[in-house]
């Protein structure tokens, strides 16, 4: 028989890959979990492995070329005799959990670096789509866009082909109205070199041009004196190395915020627009924007509040091993409720953080500097944390979001008050 391997829809808006390594040509025999073919996405890269033992018969797109969600990756012959037109179509699934499983077509679960965690396929067959349970036919574009503004995308009418959602259906959904901004061409005089953005680049800069949309960011600055965190690091240092954990700022700021976001819970939620409503999360991950050679990506730190100055340290830094060589799991880019970005890392003292939606605010650290201040009177040489907060103004009044940011400057001018609970 013929087995027709599809590269199926696995979330986070990702709706087409570039094939970066074939490791099999047509003719080649392969079994069954054998690694085919890795593709690069947005954010991850996706070890692609074979439904059955047999011979490839078919392979898609070479390498360095695009391939879209429901098109082949390979054809196989298993050898018990079909043709092409006979073969099954088989696609890596996620069963829905408000199905029986009894109805679940058949899956093949990818090797994915990122998450072995994947979506149902854009593609459903009509005949599913008339089940009881109605599960929407739907865009790529659809399905993020509805994730996005927190939408059902199940009771949207769509007026697509068979009844699939499109993005205009999603927007129109309730009276929700998008405004797109318009492309603008540039000219050029002279002589230029035409570099194209990579699949990174793309979703950043989806993602920045939808948080700026969105939402109306206000910005609070400050300055915090850390004599006592940059004493109380000094001293921790050689202990955290002792157990092979690099004992950083972050971990001790990441630790203030996740005390200042419990006593402050506002701040931990998010904004549905579609039923004007707050939903406050009871649980708090933290994400952390990571430099990597391709762009920023923003992993968070499941649960941080259950975790220890040290832990969190460690968490940091497998995290952004992890994510710098892309190989972090897709989970741990998903349900972020609050994200720190360090532009010290930069050598850099200030900056205006962009808020990563649907998240209502995020936290940016400077780089620590000793300089002249006056304490009670006197010019003293003080160690001096520049900090900035970004908010969404719609929900977060400024003197929220001042008692918040002084929550973190007590925390971190006393690090004492870090350890009790």
């Amino acid at each position: 028989m013929m087995y027709d391997f599809k590269f199926a829809d696995i979330g986070e808006g990702i709706h087409e890959g570039q094939i970066l390594k074939w490791y099999f040509k047509v003719g080649d025999k392969v079994k069954e979990g054998d690694t085919l073919v890795v593709v690069e996405t947005d954010k991850v890269n996706a070890e692609l492995p074979a439904p059955v033992d047999g011979i490839i018969v078919k392979r898609g797109p070479e390498e360095g070329e695009t391939i879209h969600v429901g098109e082949t990756v390979v054809v196989i012959d298993d050898g018990t005799g079909g043709t092409l037109e006979e073969a099954p179509k088989v696609e890596p699934i996620k069963e829905e959990k408000s199905e029986d499983k009894s109805k679940a077509a058949p899956s093949v679960i990818g090797a994915i670096e990122v998450s072995e965690d994947v979506i149902a396929s854009s593609y459903e067959s009509d005949t599913e789509a008339q089940t009881e349970t109605k599960k929407a036919l739907a865009t790529p574009a659809a399905r993020y866009l509805a994730k996005t503004l927190n939408i059902d995308i199940n009771q949207v009418n769509g007026t697509g082909e068979n009844g699939r959602v499109l993005k205009e259906d999603i927007q129109n959904f309730g009276g929700t109205q998008m405004y797109e901004r318009p492309k603008v061409a540039v000219s050029a005089q002279g002589e230029v070199e035409y570099m194209p953005l990579s699949k990174l680049r793309k979703a950043i800069v989806k993602s920045m041009t939808l948080s700026k949309q969105i939402i109306p960011h206000t910005v609070l600055m400050d300055e915090v004196i850390v004599d006592k965190l940059v004493q109380m690091r000094n001293e921790s240092k050689g202990h955290a190395e002792k157990q092979g954990i690099k004992l950083t700022y972050m971990a001790f700021v990441i630790k203030a915020i996740v005390k200042a976001l419990k006593k402050h819970p506002l701040l931990n939620a998010s904004y549905d627009e579609v039923n004007d409503r707050l939903i406050i999360k009871k649980y708090i991950n933290i994400g952390m924007a990571v430099d990597t050679p391709d762009g920023l990506i923003v992993p968070n730190i499941k649960d941080a509040d259950h975790l220890s100055i040290l832990e969190l340290a460690r968490e940091i830094r497998t995290l952004a091993d992890q994510t710098i060589a892309r190989k972090v799991q897709l989970s741990q880019l998903q349900n972020t409720t609050f994200s720190i970005t360090n532009f010290g890392a930069a050598d850099v003292s200030h900056g205006t953080p962009i808020i990563n939606h649907p998240e209502l605010g995020i936290f940016g650290m400077g780089k620590i500097i000793q300089k002249a201040v006056v304490i009670d009177g006197e010019i003293k040489a003080a160690y001096v944390l520049p900090i900035s907060l970004a908010v969404d103004h719609r929900i977060i009044d400024g003197a929220d979001a001042g008692r918040f940011l002084s929550t973190i400057k007590s925390l971190l001018n006393e690090p004492l008050m870090l350890l009790l609970d």
